[in-house]
């Protein structure tokens, strides 16, 4: 398959799980809180994220875990290159701060359209513009379907009647 094709196809993957089916006009929308998931694969990777969303608007949004082949690139004592790569992952996730998850998720699949990547946008080969943040996406979407992790950011209550399993 083409990488074109996979890029599209997963575009709509995503904007199916976040407008629904198609069976209502209405749009998803998110409980307010904090939100963790996670990406792994084969315990070689794993990239951990928490999002706080407020009226579908992310809030805050950094990395827990950013781990790939015995390195944890959150590591201070990384080398530079490692940490430079990191950056570029953290801006890519910071991107997303003060938008609609709604609408902003899908543009992490073309990093380089939308994210300023600064002095990160070259760390040693590894363009800002063609990072791997599929692998963000995946985390984000691991927590919006794991439901909200905690209210304590916005308020503290739990919404009456709410359940993650709704």
């Amino acid at each position: 398959m083409s990488k074109a094709f996979v890029r599209v196809f997963s575009f709509v993957l995503v904007a199916l799980f976040l407008v629904g089916c198609g069976a209502s006009e209405e749009r998803v929308s998110f409980e307010d809180g904090t939100y963790r998931g996670t990406f792994s694969d084969r315990g070689e990777m794993n990239v951990s994220v928490q999002i706080t969303l407020e009226d579908n608007i992310v809030t805050a949004a950094r990395h827990r875990y950013l781990f790939y082949r015995g390195v944890d690139y959150l590591d201070d004592d990384a080398s530079s290159t490692v940490q430079g790569i990191a950056q570029q992952h953290k801006l890519a996730l910071e991107y997303l701060i003060g938008k609609d998850i709604r609408d902003a998720i899908a543009h992490l699949y073309e990093p380089g359209e939308y994210v300023d990547f600064g002095e990160y946008d070259d760390v040693d080969g590894f363009a800002g513009a063609t990072i791997y943040s599929h692998k963000e996406i995946s985390a984000i979407v691991d927590a919006l379907n794991r439901g909200v992790f905690r209210f304590r950011e916005v308020g503290g209550e739990v919404p009456e009647g709410y359940s993650p399993l709704d």
